[in-house]
């Protein structure tokens, strides 16, 4: 995941909308493993409106697990991000633009 580089906005230029989640079935079919772990997430705190007894209690260990995973994926692919960044060469500073 790289980060797209920084750019004056147009006037009156909105932001993309953020990309739809993946579903279960779509993450497995064509996600990655991080894809797949969120969708199972989600579909977990889905599942807890009528979750009781102890399988209520095993589904919130499991959320608490999927989500350590997932911020420990999401922390290696920012790190990588940031050691394969390939940085612009400044451009020259003008005193007089300030």
């Amino acid at each position: 995941m790289s980060k797209p580089s920084l750019r004056v906005a147009a006037k009156g230029e909105k932001p993309p909308a953020p990309a739809k989640p993946k579903t279960l079935s779509e993450a497995v079919e064509s996600g990655t493993y991080l894809e797949i772990l969120m969708a199972q997430r989600r579909q977990m705190v889905t599942d807890l409106t009528t979750t009781t007894g102890p399988a209520l209690a095993a589904l919130h260990r499991q959320i608490a697990l999927h989500s350590k995973e997932i911020a420990s994926l999401q922390a290696e692919a920012e790190q990588e991000a940031i050691e394969n960044d390939h940085r612009t060469e400044d451009e020259a500073f003008d005193a007089s633009a300030v």
